[in-house]
């Protein structure tokens, strides 16, 4: 949950647009295909959450100028899965209520949704997937930053994406698998000068080695991607332009732990650049080694036009513990960013386990081992800040995650580190580094870590405390920001189908920057309960 440039979305014409098109494409799927919604096991779970807050810094402003608040929140939701063998939904919607006593003026209501659906037309041949996302984020590294929808600032937008995509997927019996794929899916946001509205559509074709290459595989994948800005009545220019790559692999098998890989091909992108070249020949040379059954190593390195490449993915599995370590950069946009599916959500998932209807304390801990050895922990509890621009930049990215499990406590560590070097001068950027954002260098860099503990005290009641810490540097401008939050939380199973929690949490960020809302403190606390009928 998150917040708010402070508008209705309901009253949003956009908004009534996209939800038109996620019924519109959900619609289709059930009634054109009714044998498969038929035939699959659904399940709607109505819930209804209720909160009340007290913050002594609802603006997240400076120190002195700080104003308390009790806020309301009466946030109804849905919950739908539908499993069969050829159609499977899950689709989650809340609606955020928000009553302040003392801000009434802003009083909102705010939408989230995670929903994706995937179907088999054809058995074996033909398939389609799809996903709608609605979700609020922060503008700007510069303001106020929050992970709620309590605090009331001036640096947060909804944002709302879609995709739909059908494919051919068919197999050359072990010879070979091929695949086409199209896309298409849309980003909107209701961010004045933020990132406006933008559309894709790709195609993917694919031919990869089946099992009858054991020694030497290859793989030949050819991508084109074309990204529109919407017009100004839907929010703007936007991210647009196109890129396309053309990529050859091997893969030599040296034995059955250990393998040589090297990919090569082509890459062309037609933004605006301002760091030169945009397109030219690429490869990468690297290797696969799987010492043991739990522990999986794969890296390279190699050329781009943009310069060295490297990638690293090295993760290790005992039956209490996760290791992982991974490194990449690539070009990359905010809207593909928010396209990409959301990661596990750690802290929740455990809040949820530990108070979960599984009576036995001993299954709940070998749901938690089964959890961790399916490597399905997310990498990240706290990702670092997913800003709104239209720029595409090189992105250079580490994180190292840790997460212990023992029979009465699990622990989570996770640090990392990201610079983004801007490729493109971008519309939005007076929205992000001021007025004058044109003459910046737009580079930003971020360093960040968590630690979450989660203890079960009871079968019916745990207690979970984690702590982040995450520092920007916004290298054009030479603002430093570190921010510091703790939470703590107690939480109760009180009947089969209603959980209670109590949480604390206390925020502290420092600047030497002197602009309003670069440096504030927060302490808050909220006492919730979650019905599910």
């Amino acid at each position: 949950m998150v917040t708010v440039i402070m508008t209705k979305v309901a009253g949003n014409n956009l908004f009534h647009k996209f939800s038109h098109k996620i019924v519109q494409a959900v619609t289709s799927i059930i009634l054109i295909f009714p044998a498969y919604s038929a035939a699959a096991d659904w399940k709607i779970t109505p819930t209804l959450n209720l909160l009340e807050t007290y913050t002594d810094n609802v603006t997240l402003a400076p120190r002195g100028n700080e104003i308390s608040d009790f806020i309301t929140q009466v946030n109804p939701g849905i919950s739908l899965t539908g499993t069969g063998a050829r159609l499977k939904v899950n689709a989650n919607y809340t609606m955020q209520n928000l009553f302040y006593a003392n801000q009434s003026n802003q009083n909102t209501t705010m939408h989230q949704l995670s929903a994706g659906a995937k179907a088999t037309l054809i058995k074996n041949l033909f398939f389609l997937d799809s996903t709608a996302n609605i979700s609020q984020q922060n503008i700007s590294l510069q303001g106020p930053l929050t992970t709620n929808n309590e605090n009331i600032t001036n640096n947060r937008a909804t944002v709302k994406t879609y995709s739909i995509s059908p494919y051919v997927l068919h197999n050359f019996s072990n010879f070979a698998t091929t695949q086409a794929r199209y896309t298409h899916n849309a980003v909107y946001t209701d961010a004045t000068g933020g990132l406006p509205g933008s559309q894709s559509d790709s195609i993917l074709l694919s031919l990869t080695s089946g099992s009858a290459f054991r020694t030497l595989g290859w793989g030949l994948n050819y991508n084109k991607q074309k990204i529109g800005g919407l017009s100004t009545s839907v929010g703007g220019i936007g991210t647009s332009g196109e890129n396309e790559h053309y990529t050859g692999n091997l893969r030599y098998r040296v034995s059955s732990r250990f393998s040589l890989t090297g990919t090569s091909g082509y890459q062309k992108y037609s933004y605006t650049s301002t760091t030169g070249s945009l397109a030219g020949s690429f490869w990468t040379t690297g290797f696969i080694w799987t010492p043991t059954e739990r522990t999986k190593i794969t890296a390279n390195t190699g050329k781009a036009f943009f310069g060295t490449t490297y990638t690293l993915m090295a993760s290790h599995h005992t039956r209490r513990s996760t290791w992982s370590l991974d490194y990449n950069q690539n070009i990359t946009t905010t809207r593909d960013q928010f396209l990409i599916p959301a990661t596990i959500d750690t802290a929740n998932f455990l809040n949820q386990l530990w108070t979960s209807n599984i009576p036995d304390p001993i299954m709940r801990q070998q749901t938690v081992d089964a959890f961790m050895r399916d490597n399905r922990l997310s990498a990240s509890i706290f990702d670092p800040i997913n800003v709104l621009t239209n720029q595409f930049f090189l992105q250079k990215r580490l994180q190292a995650t840790v997460a212990l499990s023992g029979k009465r406590n699990t622990l989570v560590f996770s640090m990392f580190h990201m610079l983004r070097e801007a490729q493109t001068l971008g519309d939005a950027n007076s929205a992000l580094f001021g007025t004058n954002s044109f003459t910046l260098n737009n580079n930003t860099k971020q360093i960040g870590g968590n630690v979450l503990w989660s203890h079960p005290i009871s079968p019916r009641t745990s207690a979970n405390i984690s702590a982040v810490y995450i520092k920007s540097n916004i290298l054009g401008t030479n603002q430093e920001d570190e921010t510091k939050t703790l939470t703590a939380a107690l939480t109760r199973q009180i009947r089969p189908k209603l959980n209670g929690a109590v949480n604390f949490r206390h925020v502290d960020r420092t600047s030497n920057s002197n602009q309003n809302g670069a440096a504030y403190r927060e302490n808050a606390i909220i006492a919730s309960l979650t019905m599910r009928f």
